[in-house]
């Protein structure tokens, strides 16, 4: 298990301020919760919150085989704005990164991505959409939609 602290790159907005629990063994996790089949689970309305799981643990052995120590923060407003992950990096910059669980998210389901760039006015160097896509493509509002693996391929940590 892991807790992640929430991202407060600017402190004059609102925010949620509690930290977020991962299980970084999905796996176990999931038998814990008594999905025996992962039909199960895909049909389970926490298998969006297991995906992110998921997503957060890969990240985090990536970076520790690069011998990173990155800050990984969330971000959530009062109002219910939400970025699942938030990689802080050298220069004060972050990258941001929205899990969603279909195959193929719209500009809507960037919608988090798109307000934590506005009230961060520059800092966000990067916007991803993480998904199970099979091809990359660009949303009109320059937030990157990939699957996990482009997705660690794609990171400059």
């Amino acid at each position: 298990m892991q807790l992640i602290e929430p991202y407060f790159g600017n402190r004059t907005k609102r925010l949620i301020k509690s930290p977020k629990l991962f299980f970084l063994d999905t796996g176990l996790a999931a038998f814990l919760a008594g999905f025996r089949f992962k039909d199960n689970l895909f049909a389970s309305y926490l298998a969006g919150a297991f995906y992110e799981s998921f997503v957060f643990g890969q990240i985090l052995r990536q970076l520790g085989s690069h011998g990173e120590t990155t800050p990984i923060n969330y971000w959530r407003t009062a109002s219910g704005q939400e970025v699942d992950l938030v990689i802080e990096q050298a220069g004060g910059t972050a990258v941001a990164i929205e899990c969603k669980l279909n195959e193929q998210p719209d500009i809507a389901d960037a919608s988090g991505l798109r307000t934590l760039s506005e009230v961060e006015k520059g800092r966000i160097k990067e916007k991803f959409l993480v998904c199970r896509t099979k091809v990359s493509y660009k949303l009109s509002d320059g937030t990157w939609v990939m699957n996990l693996t482009e997705l660690l391929n794609n990171l400059a940590l």
